[in-house]
């Protein structure tokens, strides 16, 4: 075989190429797929430079997605930028971990993170590629899907609910009205305190709202001791459980309601 040629000089290749993830010409034991075995004009010599040689291979996955977007190290052909050509530890044959090798560009989103008293699970366990495509896609951001159909690729539970039950709009709309996609310093990632948060789309000084919020000052308390923000059976949003003469809307059997 081809590589047992190579290896007799290249004595420490053979431990360095094999790794978890091993590129494919290396697998194969053909060397000759990048390099020229006699001479080249090039470095190394490989057969073309850069981008140029990856796409012998890979010629179809490197067109770049036209209307939509695409990362700058994948259309200036910096493919060595991320990948190890011969093989990695690490999945996708990446040359270091994957936040690490982000963070090298998006310097500003790794300071910002440092500040952020909750972050979201992806984030802290470096797997950017749950939501973003190193290389391109038809969204802005290179989004791997919309929200809400990418969030609920990990909240499957609340997928199901949202198939089965009452949907709050922002929910149904656009998680990121709501949540941070990667930090934030509210709990559960929303964007602002939950008052305000709650504040820019329900009224709390209208007649109606404040008639069905007996008794309680809504801009002196969570509106989720009360309300799933997300899904809920019941048409108000209430909790799950709820104390039967509560959920029958019947206040006056344990309080002593005012006509209003």
């Amino acid at each position: 075989q081809m590589d047992r040629v190579c290896y007799s000089c290249h004595t420490d290749a053979e431990v360095k190429f094999t790794r978890t993830y091993t590129h494919q010409p290396v697998a194969l034991a053909q060397c000759n797929a990048c390099h020229n075995p006699h001479g080249s004009d090039l470095p190394n010599i490989v057969k073309a430079t850069g981008s140029d040689l990856c796409k012998q291979c890979h010629s179809a996955f490197m067109k770049e997605e036209v209307g939509g977007a695409n990362h700058p190290p994948f259309t200036g052909g910096e493919c060595l930028a991320c990948h190890d050509p011969h093989g990695s530890n690490i999945a996708g044959m990446l040359m270091k971990k994957q936040d690490t090798i982000c963070f090298s560009c998006h310097g500003k989103v790794e300071t910002a993170l440092k500040g952020g008293a909750v972050k979201h699970s992806p984030v802290t366990s470096g797997e950017c590629t749950k939501c973003h495509s190193p290389h391109k896609a038809k969204l802005k951001g290179l989004l791997l899907a919309s929200t809400p159909p990418l969030c609920l690729t990990c909240h499957k539970g609340m997928k199901e609910r949202m198939g089965k039950e009452n949907v709050h709009s922002p929910a149904e709309g656009n998680c990121l009205t709501c949540h941070m996609p990667h930090f934030s310093s509210q709990p559960s990632l929303i964007v602002q305190p939950v008052l305000e948060l709650c504040g820019n789309c329900h009224e709390f000084d209208r007649p109606s709202f404040v008639k069905s919020h007996i008794g309680i000052d809504p801009k002196k308390t969570d509106c989720r001791h009360c309300h799933n923000p997300h899904t809920s059976k019941d048409p108000k949003f209430f909790k799950d459980v709820m104390h039967p003469p509560f959920a029958a809307r019947s206040c006056d059997t344990c309080h002593i309601v005012e006509k209003q």
